[in-house]
């Protein structure tokens, strides 16, 4: 800002003759700003009060603010919007062949009791990824069974037995993509009594989560039954899983995995069985 006599020279240069008293009132509001404005002030309100006696300011002003509102909204619809559809997951569960489940598992004791047990299973799909081709199944950190594809060797710690070959007790189903197409079909044809797909987050990492509930009770496929998956929104992949052999998610699961890695193969040295010492060896 100039000095009093340059304002007084700048509104001549217009060319108008105002009242007195209007003249020295713009001249003594031209004087106060330029004192605020050599004014260090800590107040943003204040630089905002000052920048706002400007019409054309608050025009803008406004217009920024819509522009900020619109934006504001539009972030929060795409991130309190979740994309997810099984498709999806079709799709990026086929990259994988070998994928590892850590959880738990029941089962009766000798006196019938039920039980939580530690698991673990390292699997390796065909090459259509439609059954398991290896499979290492450790409970409590014991292996129980393993297969390399061509033998199977069943394990029981508490009698020190090997079953080899023995022809059910396996898993068999692979749980991939070909797994949720079978279960979308299963779905669009009416076998599932349920379905149920609903969003949330990791509470620790705070990552988007699709739940997927279905149950079924036809015998044809195993039923009744009912399961629980969580998928990662991001990834599309399964990150946990749940079983129960009932259609009403009743009781502890039989099969909980709280944790899933895939990997694109496995060592081969997983699906190999060490015969304990003095097992019994019963062959099929």
């Amino acid at each position: 800002m100039k000095s009093l006599e340059d304002i007084e020279n700048r509104i001549a240069k217009f060319n108008v003759n105002p009242r007195s008293e209007m003249r020295s009132k713009v001249i003594d509001e031209a004087l106060e700003i330029q004192r605020s404005q050599k004014q260090k002030s800590t107040s943003d309100t204040y630089k905002w009060r000052i920048i706002m006696k400007s019409p054309l300011a608050k025009v803008a002003a406004a217009a920024v603010l819509i522009v900020a509102c619109l934006i504001g909204v539009f972030m929060f619809n795409r991130t309190s919007s979740v994309a997810w559809a099984i498709e999806q997951s079709i799709e990026a569960l086929s990259k994988y062949n070998a994928v590892v489940f850590e959880g738990s598992e029941s089962d009766l004791n000798e006196d019938g009791e039920l039980r939580m047990r530690d698991r673990k299973s390292w699997a390796v799909a065909n090459e259509d990824q439609t059954k398991v081709k290896k499979i290492r199944h450790e409970v409590d950190g014991v292996p129980t069974i393993i297969t390399n594809g061509q033998e199977t060797w069943r394990y029981d710690p508490q009698t020190n037995t090997v079953i080899k070959n023995l022809p059910y007790g396996t898993p068999e189903g692979w749980i991939g993509g070909r797994f949720f197409e079978q279960l979308r079909a299963f779905h669009e044809s009416g076998v599932t009594n349920d379905w149920e797909v609903t969003y949330g987050k990791d509470p620790v990492t705070s990552k988007q989560r699709a739940f997927l509930t279905v149950a079924w009770l036809d015998k044809r496929y195993n039923g009744p039954r009912s399961m629980w998956f969580e998928f990662d929104v991001e990834s599309k992949l399964v990150v946990s899983l749940k079983q129960w052999e009932n259609s009403k998610w009743e009781g502890p699961p039989r099969i909980a995995s709280e944790k899933i890695t895939y990997y694109e193969s496995l060592p081969d040295e997983l699906f190999e069985f060490e015969i304990p010492e003095g097992a019994t060896v019963i062959e099929h």
